[in-house]
């Protein structure tokens, strides 16, 4: 009876830590809270039945690795990383088993071997808690070159290993078990750390493409500015005697309209936004130029002093990232309309912004539930508003009258 209270403990803390290793590398669906619990169910029973009733390593353990890869099925991401990924979290589990029995071998009596299964939860967890603070979450990964020879290698020792365990009684094999062991962990290593590289290359190369495209696309504009006032320089004189001609003939009005077209023709190619940061103001009239050559409709209202610094709230990352979200969803709907407002007021930057969207949105405490939808929105306002927490503002997402609306304030001060 002991036996089977501890390991039914041991697989339900199994069955979090699994759970915890899927979170570390894919999102997970809220909506499908409860299909997770049905299918965690289905591992507790399915891993304890094969356990118990048939005593082969290498069924064992292909049997954990379909029953996880089953869970996984509430989590995003491609199938070939699901499986990856559980095939990793087996094998960590058999050398986690292996090290508990060695550590616990000791001090227990033949009879007692169960009490291990303990031992070989905690170090799992710990594993897990190291590894989810390498990972970081919300993030795709690409599995490529030397990764995927390490990758490779798991399952490979994992066979290895479970042979070994049945030969136990031969010091070589022995021997050969814990090489293997501690082949997996260096790989680990290795692996998560090319994985962080990786990652951290990709995003950065990401961000520096946006930027070159950005300052390219302001260039342009103040070359056709540029350009413009020449021509409008050159053309003075006779713009002068046209407006002469028609104040002379008292046709105030089209003397008005005359200088209106005048100021609208270099007004017009210049950028739109002035926030006081050169890199937010070339990035946020790129997305805006690119927009409007989708048919968006963008209106724009920013009424920031010249004098105030915002270069050290990361402003062009946080409204950068929240006009392209609002961009992606409102270009797919069909009244297609984004509206740009940001106020600066008693030390504090209040911005809004308000697009067009298609599809259910649910919002539960401050959050877009569930998976990136037809919307184009959920997961990326999350790592925005972590950013805005860290400059100690505060980002309020909401729906009002067909409009996506995100509110923020951020003090300057």
């Amino acid at each position: 009876m002991e036996y089977y209270l501890i390991n039914v403990m041991c697989n339900i803390c199994l069955m979090f830590v699994i759970r915890q290793f899927l979170g570390d590398f894919f999102q997970f669906d809220t909506e499908k809270k409860l299909k997770r619990i049905i299918l965690s169910c289905c591992w507790l029973l399915g891993t304890f039945g094969v356990n118990e009733w048939l005593h082969i390593p290498l069924l064992n353990l292909t049997a954990n690795i379909l029953m996880m890869l089953l869970v996984s099925c509430v989590y995003e991401g491609n199938i070939l990383k699901k499986l990856l990924v559980c095939i990793m979290i087996a094998v960590l589990g058999a050398a986690c088993d292996m090290l508990a029995y060695a550590v616990t071998t000791p001090f227990l009596k033949e009879n007692e071997y169960y009490y291990s299964f303990t031992f070989t939860v905690v170090f799992l967890l710990i594993i897990e808690r190291v590894m989810g603070v390498t990972i970081r979450r919300e993030k795709t990964w690409n599995i490529v070159g030397k990764e995927m020879l390490a990758l490779s290698g798991f399952p490979l020792m994992s066979v290895i290993i479970l042979y070994c365990v049945t030969a136990m009684d031969s010091g070589i094999y022995k021997l050969v078990a814990c090489i293997c062991v501690v082949g997996m962990s260096l790989l680990s290593v290795n692996l998560y750390n090319g994985l962080a590289v990786n990652l951290s290359d990709s995003l950065r190369k990401e961000q520096l493409e946006r930027e070159v495209e950005a300052y390219k696309h302001e260039m342009d504009l103040m070359r056709i500015s540029k350009r413009k006032e020449e021509n409008l320089r050159h053309d003075l004189r006779h713009h002068l005697f046209e407006i002469e001609g028609l104040a002379k003939q008292g046709k105030n009005q089209k003397v008005c309209d005359y200088i209106e077209d005048l100021r609208r023709t270099f007004v017009d190619s210049k950028g739109a936004i002035h926030t006081g940061e050169y890199e937010t103001d070339s990035l946020i009239n790129y997305l805006i130029d690119s927009a409007k050559n989708n048919q968006i409709a963008v209106e724009c209202d920013i009424k920031i002093p010249e004098d105030i610094d915002v270069s050290h709230c990361k402003l062009n990352v946080i409204v950068g990232n929240l006009l392209e979200n609002a961009i992606d969803a409102a270009g797919k709907s069909e009244t297609k309309k984004v509206i740009l407002t940001m106020h600066f007021s008693g030390g504090i930057l209040f911005l809004q912004l308000k697009n067009t969207y298609v599809g259910n949105i649910r919002i539960e405490n401050g959050y877009v539930q569930g998976k990136r939808n037809s919307s184009g929105h959920g997961i990326g306002l999350r790592s925005v508003q972590d950013l805005v927490k860290e400059q100690n503002g505060a980002l309020d997402i909401k729906i009002e009258d067909d409009y996506f609306v995100v509110e923020g304030m951020i003090p300057l001060a």
